[in-house]
């Protein structure tokens, strides 16, 4: 298995969620979980993140080098030391034939509000924009989701249709056609 190095931000590292992370995670064994990417994770992460684990897991089977692509924790270290994941994110998978990717992201519920997603989604397109020449990408997005369309908007992604996603229902689907990195 190869190690794929972290995307740091300023205030955190984005750590690539291997596939033992991943099956354990799965299978309920959050101390394992911990040990394998290195920080406490929160309690109902296995719950929350069910269907993207089985997809990914899946996915990283079949492809193990789509893996800098797929999910990573957004890992924070606290002023002790420790280090938490506060949320989740990512790509759907590597750049598909037309060069685009879709983002993803999810912040926890207590740490929502306070820019995580912004700094996590610019660590994201930075990265794909400067390691490997990817500056098209696509959000989808709930319509009520009111603070992650705040987020696409400020980084210009336009709204080009709507989806039905079989797990989350409606979503509002965005693209970006011209990402210049800022790093």
């Amino acid at each position: 298995m190869t190690e794929v190095p972290a995307i740091r931000t300023p205030r955190f590292e984005l750590v690539s969620m291997s596939l033992p992370f991943m099956q354990t995670l799965l299978a309920g064994d959050i101390p394992a979980a911990e040990a394998e990417i290195g920080a406490t994770i929160p309690p109902d992460l296995a719950e929350q993140l069910d269907h993207f684990l089985q997809f990914r897991i899946a996915d990283l089977t079949v492809d193990p080098a789509a893996q800098p692509w797929l999910g990573r924790g957004i890992v924070r270290t606290e002023p002790d030391g420790s280090r938490r994941v506060i949320g989740t994110c990512g790509f759907h998978s590597p750049p598909d034939d037309t060069g685009r990717v879709e983002i993803g992201y999810r912040v926890e519920a207590a740490e929502r509000r306070k820019g995580i997603a912004t700094e996590v989604v610019r660590a994201l397109l930075d990265w794909a924009a400067v390691e490997h020449g990817v500056t098209r990408f696509r959000a989808s997005v709930a319509p009520h989701n009111l603070p992650s369309l705040a987020v696409v908007a400020k980084f210009g992604f336009r709204q080009v249709g709507v989806q039905i996603d079989d797990i989350d229902g409606e979503e509002l689907v965005f693209e970006l056609d011209d990402w210049a990195a800022t790093a």
